[in-house]
């Protein structure tokens, strides 16, 4: 599993805006207002912060084959991989023969299956091999109400049931349950449910655990960088106090609207120093490839099949 730098949990987020608003017992600003601003900023967030996730694919590459099935849950950027560079050339940047070594396969589309799911297609058929797929996605909403389980689950459990329908909510996320972090990838909704597939147990250094049923399920908001929390602060701080212009007296307006205007300033200011975790890449396709050098076949022939 890929890991992510920097996860906070929603009711760890809301308890650090309760303290920075001198607000702890919710006042002023009602939970789900919190998490509302949360989910605005996350909203901004877009295009500038994601968060990686890894999809093996069963059966890895297969030599011949170009065509592979992805899940429904994969959005975003992709970037397919091989395992290992060269068994042929163990020199080769100084990796040693079968080094278990990833390389990013260079030349693909994504494209749809035509029954409503997607699959990746290769321009080179690869040899056999093991496969894998880092996909970046956005950080998905968090629910305004803190769900719960609907069963309780073993610390082998590889999917569980929410007992409300949580709606707006990403097809991939990570989550915490008691000390435990678990990540899932597929959604199934219910009228009255919500089911959480292909978990990964105890993640970012915790433990695999037992929990009971009506335990509470928190949404986690992942970051490459400790300050995009500090960014996140500032723009709910303004959010929640521009939520006192519509309806609070003229002098409490007044000063609401400062500080909605100062926390703001803040809030977008931090993008102009900001480097993405994920830079742009250039892949090679067939035209750029050139012709074979057959001096190399053995070469070219382990790394994308010779085709």
């Amino acid at each position: 599993m890929i890991t992510i730098p920097f996860l906070r949990s929603q009711s760890d987020l809301l308890a650090d805006m309760r303290r920075r608003m001198r607000d702890p017992e919710g006042a002023r600003w009602p939970d789900h207002e919190v998490y509302t601003g949360i989910n605005d900023c996350l909203l901004t967030w877009h295009n500038r912060v994601t968060v990686p996730h890894l999809y093996t694919i069963s059966g890895g590459y297969v030599s011949g084959a170009v065509d592979y099935a992805l899940p429904a849950y994969i959005r975003g950027s992709i970037d397919p991989q091989q395992k290992r560079y060269s068994s042929y050339f163990p020199n080769v940047s100084g990796i040693s023969l079968e080094a278990e070594t990833w390389v990013d396969v260079q030349a693909f589309t994504v494209e749809p299956d035509g029954s409503g799911g997607q699959k990746l297609r290769l321009e080179f058929s690869p040899a056999t091999d093991d496969a894998r797929v880092i996909w970046w996605s956005y950080n998905g909403q968090v629910p305004l109400t803190i769900p719960a389980l609907n069963a309780g689950i073993t610390a082998t459990d590889t999917s569980l049931v929410l007992s409300t329908a949580v709606t707006d909510i990403s097809d991939a996320g990570y989550i915490k349950i008691d000390s435990e972090w678990l990540h899932y990838a597929g959604v199934t909704y219910g009228v009255s449910t919500t089911t959480l597939s292909n978990l990964l147990r105890g993640l970012n250094e915790t433990t695999a655990a037992t929990h009971d049923s009506a335990d509470t399920v928190t949404w986690g908001v992942g970051g490459h960088r400790a300050d995009l929390f500090g960014q996140m602060y500032n723009y709910v701080r303004g959010f929640l106090h521009a939520l006192f212009l519509t309806d609070a007296a003229e002098s409490e307006r007044t000063h609401h609207e400062r500080q909605a205007m100062y926390y703001n300033d803040m809030a977008r200011a931090f993008w102009r120093g900001y480097v993405p975790n994920r830079k742009p890449k250039m892949r090679l396709g067939r035209e750029a490839a050139g012709t074979l050098d057959e001096s190399h076949y053995q070469y070219y022939a382990r790394q994308w099949g010779g085709q």
